[in-house]
C-alpha cells in the first residue's frame, strides 16, 4: 500500500512543486503613481510610454515618426534636467553590409569623478510592422524612469550615461555607430542593456560579460526579485538572435544584457502595443536596473572578478558561485555518491545497469514528444509556434512526454529494482554534469544543483530505516524540478512549439529522476488513460482553428515587380516555416483564395531557382523604380561614385553586384565598408549593400573595385511597406486572425542596372 502511495505522492508533489516554482518566478507587481520618488514605478514609466508612442504606429529608422519620437525623448530628458547630445551618422552592421543614417541620443548624469561611465542602453526604433511597445519601448521608458530616480540622488562616484540607439532592428547599427565612432565610447566601463521580445514575462539576465563576479554579486545583493540562468548564455551563443549587447561584447566592455520573452506571438507585430504590454514586465525591468545602477555607480570597477555561474530563482532563492568551483562540486558529489552506494549495500552491477537504462528513459520521453508533434504536423500540415488556443498543445506535450516516461519506467523495472534505479539515475546525472561542466560551463548550474542536493539526500537516507527511505528520497524532486520541468513554461513562451525539441530534453531529464518512484504504478492502464487525453488533444490541435486575434497567424503580403519584364506578382509569406521556404505554414481562408496554393513559381528575376508557394500574378503598381541620379568614375575607373534615390520614398534600397565584379569596398559618409558576398539564400552569389531608412534621401555611395571596370551589371531594388492600391481588398482581408510580422508587407521593385 505504501508503494502505491509513493507513485501517487510523487505525481502530486510534481504538480505542487511546478506551481510553486512557476508563481515564485513571476514578475513583481507594478508600483503606482504614489510610489516614493526614489523608487521605480511601472505606472509612471507606462505613462511616458503612452506619450512617446501615442500614435500607436511603427517607427522604423529614418521614418518621420521615428524622428518625432526622438524629439519626444529629448523633451523627456530636458524635463529630467539631463544634458544630452545627438549622434547623427552613417553606420553599418558588422555581420553584413546593412547600413543606415542613425540618430542616437546620449544623456549624461555627471558623477563625482569623470570616468569611467556606467551606461544604460536601449533602442528606440521599431520594425516596420510593430509600434514597438515591448521591443523596445519598455526598455526605453524603464531607463527614463530609472534616470529620474538616479538624478535625485546624483552625483554618484561614477558618471552615468543613457544611450538610446537607433536602427537596432536593421543589424544593431545604432550601437555600432556609438561604440565604433563616438569619442565617449572609450570612456564606458559597464553597460546595462535593456531589451524586449513580446509583451510580457520576467525581465531576466539574458547574458553577461565573461568576468562577471562584480556584476552578478551586485545584481543579486541589490535586487528583491533577481531572475536569470547562466545556461541561457550557452543557448544564446548558438542562436541567430542578437541584441545591442553583442556590440558591447565586441568592444570588450563589461555588462549585463536584460530581456524578457513572453507572449512572443506579439513580437514584431501590430500587437506589440502600449495596451498589450504587461506593467509587471516594466516593473521588473526597473527592479533590475535601478538598484543595480545605484550599486555599480558607487563602487570601484578596477577588478571585475572571476566568472560566475548563476541560476535563479529556485522557489525564490537565487544561487551563484565561481565557475571554477563547478568541477570541484562534481568531484565531491561523485565521492559522496560512491560512499553512499557502498554504505547502502546496493548491488553495484545492478546499479550500473540502472545507469544504462537512465538514458533510455530520457530517450523514450523525448522521442514520444517528438512523435506526438510529428503526428500533429502530419495531420494538420503545421505546428503553430504560439497557438491562440493553446490547451491542446500543452496537453499534447504533457501527454506524450508522460507516455514516454512511463514506457521507459516499464522497461527499466523489469531489470533493476527501485533503489538500484535511483542510484543508477543519479550516477548517469553525474556523467551528464561532468560532461556539461567541461564543455558548456555556463550551463553547469542546471545539473550541479540537483546533483549535490541529491547526493546529500541519498547519503542521509542511509541513516534511516529502509522502509522510510523511498518517501525521504522524494525530496530529490524538490531541486530537480525547478531546473527541468520548471523551465518548460519559459521555454514554451520564448521558443514556441515549432522548437519543441528545445523543451523536450528538460522533460526527459525530470522523467529519469521521477521514474524510480513510478515503479508501483499499473503502467498499462495509466498509459491508456493518458493516451485517451493525448489523442483528444492531438485531434483538436490538428483539425481546429487555433488562431485568435490575440495570437493571429503571421502572414506578410509581398508584391514583386520586375520593371524590366513588366511582370508583377504577389506572394503571401509567413515568418515561421515548418522545415524550409518550400514548406510554408498552410494558409487558411480567406487568404488562401487569393493565391495559388498548389504550385511554386520563381518570382525574382535574379534567382530563377528560388521558387515560392502561395503566389499569384497581379497588375503593375504604376510606380517608377529607383534611380541612379549621378555616376562619376574615380581612381582610374577602379572607383565609381553613385547617387541613389527612390522615386516613391521607399524605406530601403538594395544594391546587388555579382561576384565577378570584384567589389573590394564601398564608402558611405565617412565610412569605408567591406562588402558581403552572400553565400546562401535569396542573394547567393551577389555582393549586397542594404541602405535602410532612406525614404526621400539621395544617398551618395562610392564603390571600390579590385581592378578597373568598364561596365558592371547588377540590380537595384527599392522596398516599401506601402502596397499598391489594387491590393486593398487583400490587405483588408488580412486582418482579425491574421497579422504581418517582422519586416512585414513589402512592395519590391527590381530593375537591372549597368554602371
Amino acid at each position: 500500500m505504501l508503494k502505491n502511495r509513493l507513485s501517487v505522492l510523487a505525481i502530486f508533489l510534481t504538480f505542487i512543486l511546478f506551481f510553486v516554482q512557476h508563481f515564485t518566478t513571476q514578475p513583481p507587481s507594478p508600483k503606482g503613481l504614489d510610489t516614493p520618488e526614489n523608487q521605480f514605478s511601472a505606472v509612471r514609466a507606462h505613462n511616458i510610454l503612452k506619450s512617446l508612442l501615442r500614435e500607436n504606429k511603427p517607427h522604423p529608422v529614418g521614418s518621420d515618426l521615428n524622428k518625432i519620437i526622438k524629439e519626444r525623448l529629448k523633451n523627456e530628458l530636458d524635463q529630467l534636467g539631463i544634458e544630452h547630445q545627438e549622434q547623427k551618422t552613417w553606420a553599418c552592421a558588422s555581420r553584413f553590409a546593412s547600413c543606415a543614417e542613425v540618430e542616437n541620443l546620449i544623456g549624461i548624469i555627471p558623477g563625482k569623478t569623470d570616468l569611467p561611465y556606467l551606461a544604460i542602453m536601449a533602442h528606440y526604433d521599431s520594425v516596420p510592422m510593430a509600434p514597438g511597445a515591448g521591443d523596445d519601448g519598455a526598455g526605453v521608458v524603464a531607463i527614463l524612469e530609472t534616470a529620474r530616480a538616479l538624478k535625485l540622488e546624483a552625483p554618484y562616484k561614477h558618471p552615468i550615461m543613457l544611450i538610446l540607439t537607433d536602427a537596432e532592428e536593421n543589424g544593431l547599427i545604432g550601437a555600432e555607430a556609438f561604440f565604433n565612432q563616438h569619442p565617449l565610447a572609450k570612456e564606458v566601463g559597464i553597460v546595462l542593456n535593456i531589451e524586449g521580445s513580446g509583451s510580457s514575462g520576467s525581465s531576466m539576465v539574458l547574458r553577461t560579460s565573461d568576468s562577471n563576479e562584480l556584476l552578478i554579486k551586485s545584481y543579486s545583493s541589490e535586487n528583491t526579485s533577481p531572475y536569470g540562468f547562466s545556461f541561457i548564455k550557452e543557448i544564446f551563443k548558438r542562436m541567430p538572435n542578437d541584441t545591442d549587447f553583442s556590440v558591447v561584447e565586441r568592444a570588450k566592455i563589461s555588462g549585463i544584457d536584460f530581456a524578457f520573452a513572453g507572449e512572443r506571438n506579439h513580437y514584431h507585430t501590430p500587437n506589440d502595443t502600449v495596451g498589450n504590454i504587461d506593467l509587471r514586465t516594466i516593473q521588473h525591468h526597473g527592479e533590475n536596473i535601478l538598484p543595480l545602477s545605484r550599486k555599480l555607480a558607487s563602487v570601484d570597477w578596477q577588478d571585475m572578478g572571476d566568472e560566475f555561474v548563476y541560476g535563479g530563482e529556485i522557489y525564490g532563492i537565487w544561487t551563484q558561485w565561481k565557475s571554477s568551483y563547478s568541477l570541484f562540486i562534481c568531484i565531491f558529489s561523485a565521492l559522496l555518491l560512491i560512499t553512499t552506494l557502498i554504505r547502502s549495500n546496493t548491488n553495484i552491477k545492478k546499479t550500473a545497469l540502472g545507469v544504462v537504462f537512465s538514458p533510455l528513459t530520457l530517450l523514450t520521453t523525448v522521442l514520444s514528444g517528438v512523435t506526438g508533434f510529428y503526428l500533429l504536423s502530419f495531420l494538420s500540415g503545421n505546428v503553430i509556434s504560439w497557438p491562440g488556443i493553446d490547451w491542446p498543445y500543452r496537453l499534447l506535450l504533457i501527454g506524450t512526454t508522460s507516455i514516454g516516461a512511463l514506457i521507459g519506467t516499464a522497461i527499466s523495472r523489469k531489470f533493476v529494482n527501485q533503489n538500484e534505479m535511483v542510484f543508477g539515475s543519479w550516477f548517469f546525472w553525474l556523467i551528464l554534469t561532468l560532461t556539461i561542466t567541461i564543455f558548456l560551463p555556463d550551463a553547469a548550474n542546471v545539473f550541479i544543483l540537483p546533483l549535490i542536493f541529491a547526493s546529500i539526500l541519498l547519503f542521509l537516507a542511509t541513516f534511516l530505516k529502509e522502509e522510510n527511505q523511498p518517501i525521504f528520497l522524494l525530496l530529490t524532486l524538490v531541486v530537480t524540478l525547478p531546473l527541468t520541468l520548471g523551465l518548460i513554461f519559459s521555454l514554451e513562451q520564448s521558443q514556441g512549439y515549432k522548437l519543441v525539441w528545445a523543451v523536450l530534453p528538460f522533460a526527459g531529464l525530470y522523467a529519469l529522476i521521477i521514474s524510480p518512484f513510478l515503479y508501483s504504478l499499473n503502467i498499462k492502464s495509466t498509459i491508456s488513460y493518458v493516451g485517451v487525453v493525448t489523442f483528444v488533444a492531438l485531434m483538436v490541435g490538428s483539425f481546429a482553428n487555433l488562431y485568435t486575434e490575440k495570437r493571429p497567424q503571421h502572414v506578410n503580403i509581398h508584391f514583386y515587380e520586375d520593371l524590366d519584364s513588366a511582370k508583377s506578382f504577389i506572394h503571401l509569406s509567413g515568418n515561421y516555416k515548418n522545415n524550409s521556404s518550400d514548406d510554408p505554414e498552410p494558409l487558411i481562408e480567406p487568404l488562401s483564395s487569393f493565391v495559388d496554393t498548389q504550385t511554386t513559381k520563381a518570382l525574382i528575376p535574379f534567382r530563377k531557382e528560388y521558387a515560392l508557394r502561395y503566389w499569384a500574378e497581379t497588375s503593375s503598381s504604376g510606380w517608377k523604380g529607383p534611380l541612379i541620379e549621378k555616376q562619376e568614375k574615380l581612381n582610374g575607373s577602379k572607383s565609381l561614385k553613385l547617387n541613389l534615390k527612390s522615386t516613391r520614398s521607399a524605406s530601403r534600397m538594395v544594391l546587388l553586384l555579382p561576384k565577378e565584379s570584384n567589389l573590394e569596398s564601398f564608402n558611405l559618409g565617412s565610412l569605408e565598408i567591406q562588402p558581403t558576398l552572400s553565400s546562401w539564400g535569396l542573394y547567393k552569389g551577389y555582393y549586397v549593400v542594404y541602405l535602410n531608412g532612406v525614404y526621400d534621401k539621395e544617398v551618395e555611395l562610392t564603390l571600390n573595385f579590385e581592378t578597373s571596370q568598364k561596365e558592371v551589371n547588377g540590380y537595384l531594388i527599392d522596398i516599401s511597406t506601402k502596397l499598391p492600391n489594387h491590393l486593398d481588398d487583400l490587405y483588408k482581408q488580412r486582418s482579425g486572425i491574421f497579422s504581418p510580422v517582422h519586416r512585414g508587407d513589402q512592395a519590391i521593385l527590381i530593375k537591372k542596372i549597368s554602371i
